[in-house]
């Protein structure tokens, strides 16, 4: 295992390992619903295809992989993650997946963001965090809005969706804000 171990009052986030490459993390990846606003989902994937995707971040320098377990149960939910870490200047982009149905809009992924964000800040010295998120993922953005996540750019219709074309937001925060925000 490479890379910390970070617990909140729900969440305790891992390094993602090829323990995590199961059945049910691949069901995640092929589920229309979970990835309906996420990059990945464009093609099927597999056992296989999902443990060569997992085996380089181990000991990356430029990436942060982590896992999301539930307190008690250590049930894996999801995944967060910070690539491209910059540390020249400092910055990096920050994604994540709530895989499990059951997790969903009960605040796991921002608390999971926000353990994120304070080991990114804190930690490792960051001045910035970014991400990208689409204009149809109300919920998305309203969880970025509370973390303290300011839009920063919009590219208009630049994501096809089944119903037509959507924005893509660019939103960030900044160390100072975290802290203004959250200590």
């Amino acid at each position: 295992m490479s890379g910390p171990e970070l617990r909140g009052e729900r969440v305790v986030l891992r390094p993602v390992t090829q323990e995590h490459v199961t059945p049910r993390y691949v069901g995640w990846l092929n589920d229309p619903e979970t990835t309906r606003y996420l990059e990945s989902g464009r093609i099927v994937e597999t056992l296989e295809s999902l443990s060569k995707y997992v085996a380089p971040y181990e000991g990356r320098p430029d990436a942060l992989f982590l896992a999301i377990h539930l307190v008690g149960s250590c049930e894996h939910v999801g995944n967060v993650k910070l690539e491209p870490i910059n540390r020249t200047h400092c910055h990096a982009v920050l994604g994540i997946m709530i895989g499990e149905a059951g997790a969903r809009g009960k605040g796991i992924g921002g608390e999971a963001i926000r353990l994120v964000l304070a080991h990114a800040f804190r930690t490792m010295k960051l001045h910035r965090v970014a991400l990208g998120v689409t204009s149809d993922n109300l919920p998305g953005i309203r969880c970025y809005q509370k973390l303290g996540f300011r839009e920063e750019g919009r590219f208009r219709e630049a994501v096809l969706r089944e119903h037509g074309y959507v924005d893509s937001i660019w939103m960030a925060i900044l160390d100072r804000e975290f802290r203004e925000l959250h200590g």
